[in-house]
């Protein structure tokens, strides 16, 4: 059996699957050439002024009726319209074709209903809105913001993106996770989902929160491309594997939350200079680690001193300053920051490390310490204070100065007294046991030191060379591998003293060109700032004085006579 083939009438033609389409959503824009082919594209760039094409596809139909066969070629266009009101889709060229102009409406549509069922294309699926709980903060004051989408079923897409003109006038912060949750609205049932953000407004006067869009679509199931769909019908077990999804078309959605005027008033005037902290509370405390310190010239005391403000983020906290203190050495580290969320408000932490060396012992006084903030609920100036303690310092702990005891005598040197020799008769058989003790004896003797000397070497192998290991961190430049490696070189080299800070260290070696590095070293350590340590010339004192004689005695104390 042949096919014939007739000629039919070319046409060009356009169509749309709905002519309301609401903010926000898609329609399908079907552009079709039937009874003729073309080996080119129609121009779809008479649609970007008022449309966003999101996708293009084509297709290719042939239809057989009555021995009749015909030809189809189709383009399938997802448009979203860019503005509201009633908008012209132009006329479409291809090659000698065109088509007509058609028309849609486009806009906000009453919320009352929302059907989800896709039967009434017309009305929308989907609703934003936007609130904020202050249109009259003060600078850098954090405001709430809620951003709620609606949905009647399906909507997928990321998280929402604020569009500010200027970046530079707002921070923008999370506040977790959004919530969802069902609400019913005029007998129609929504899934509303909540998301919620802490802004700061960077400057003062009138300014526009940023407008806030979401990207997102919903499926919708394609018969045409779903082998399956006659098979599973409505079947509530089989859909359950979502193989629908598989053919189901991508609809684009995009939602658009409008931006809101506010005015921004500006810092008090009457704060002076200090540092401006517009929150909600704050509180400053602090900890010493360990909890109850013993102060000793030359030992390092460790305190954390911690700032808490709720209300704002973490570099709205101010730098705290410390006092000079006579007698005691501070070293402040580099603050730590971090930023929690407690009942929905932004919660900043700042966790600054002081370490304190005294070098004069008595009663010191460790300064109170103040931070003003703007108490933005009573609109005041207030202070959170740390109060000033009193701490008492004993003395270093010091190698004890031992000395051997000196050798004297209250007994009289006994006169030399003659020798009386006695005569013994040995026999032969004792003579022999006498060689054969001697010989085992001395034996015994090679034995014992064999092992001794055996068991040294091992004890040399085994045990650390905390030299090398004070010039190993040296080189990696880790100050506080290199503090920890010489104390434990200090204790070895001076195994009769209490060594527990380098301040022992100094006193021990009592080296003054040592001294200076051991100083340069302390500074370094505990520095704010990133201080500048020469390794070289450390390590090349540091092997100097390892090269020196040990001294097992203090250099102001000799050693005392042996004989006289």
């Amino acid at each position: 059996m042949s096919l014939c083939c007739n000629a039919h009438a070319q046409t060009f033609s356009s169509r749309v699957n709905r002519t309301d389409v609401p903010e926000g959503e898609t329609f399908l824009l079907t552009v079709e050439l039937s009874g003729a082919k073309s080996s080119n594209t129609p121009d779809f760039s008479v649609l970007n002024k008022d449309f966003t094409v999101y996708s293009v596809s084509n297709s290719f139909r042939t239809n057989i009726i009555n021995g009749n066969v015909s030809q189809a070629q189709q383009w399938n266009l997802v448009l979203m319209p860019n503005k509201t009101g009633k908008l012209e889709i132009p006329t479409i060229s291809l090659d000698k074709y065109q088509t007509k102009p058609l028309f849609i409406n486009a806009g906000a549509i009453s919320q009352t209903s929302n059907p989800s069922d896709g039967t009434n294309t017309s009305k929308p699926r989907f609703k934003i809105e936007a609130d904020i709980d202050n249109k009259n903060p003060f600078v850098q004051q954090q405001i709430n913001y809620t951003l709620t989408l609606y949905d009647t079923g399906g909507l997928q897409g990321e998280a929402p993106i604020f569009l500010a003109d200027n970046e530079e006038d707002w921070i923008v912060k999370s506040l977790g996770s959004p919530q969802i949750s069902t609400k019913n609205i005029n007998g129609q049932n929504y899934r509303e989902i909540k998301f919620y953000y802490a802004l700061f407004p960077q400057k003062s006067g009138a300014l526009k929160v940023p407008e806030v869009r979401f990207n997102g679509y919903y499926l919708t199931k394609d018969n045409r491309r779903d082998p399956f769909a006659d098979f599973w019908g409505e079947d509530a077990f089989f859909s359950g594997f979502r193989m629908t999804d598989v053919f189901a078309t991508r609809n684009p959605v995009v939602l658009t939350a409008k931006s809101i005027d506010i005015n921004v008033r500006p810092a008090p005037t009457d704060i002076g200079s200090s540092w401006w902290l517009p929150a909600e509370e704050v509180h400053l405390y602090s900890e010493f680690v360990p909890q109850k310190p013993n102060f000793k010239v030359g030992e390092a005391v460790t305190r954390n001193i911690y700032v808490q403000a709720t209300g704002v983020i973490d570099s709205q906290l101010p730098e705290l300053k410390f006092k000079d203190i006579k007698g005691i050495k501070q070293y402040p580290e580099k603050p730590r920051l971090d930023m929690n969320i407690e009942n929905g408000k932004i919660v900043a932490m700042e966790q600054i490390t002081n370490v304190y060396i005294p070098s004069q012992s008595g009663r010191h006084q460790l300064p109170e310490i103040n931070i003003p903030w703007f108490n933005v609920k009573t609109q005041s100036i207030e202070t959170a204070t740390l109060p000033a303690m009193e701490i008492v310092v004993a003395e270093g702990e010091t190698s004890a100065n031992t000395s051997s005891p000196v050798v004297t005598s209250n007994t009289s040197t006994p006169e030399p007294s003659a020798t009386v020799i006695e005569e013994t008769n040995i026999t032969p058989k004792q003579e022999l046991h006498l060689y054969i003790w001697l010989i085992g004896s001395f034996v015994a003797g090679i034995m014992l030191c064999a092992l001794l000397m055996f068991g040294w070497n091992q004890l040399q192998k085994s045990k650390p060379n905390y030299q090398k290991q004070v010039v190993s961190a040296a080189k990696s430049k880790d100050l506080r591998l290199v503090r920890d490696a010489l104390l434990s070189w200090g204790s070895e080299r001076f195994p009769s003293q209490k060594i527990l800070s380098l301040q022992d260290i100094d006193t021990a070696l009592n080296d003054k060109e040592f001294r200076c590095e051991l100083d340069k070293l302390t500074e370094a350590l505990y520095a704010q700032n990133d201080a500048e340590w020469n390794e070289f010339s450390f390590i090349k004192i540091f092997n100097k004085i390892c090269k020196q004689k040990r001294k097992s005695r203090s250099l102001a104390e000799p050693l005392p006579k042996l004989y006289k």
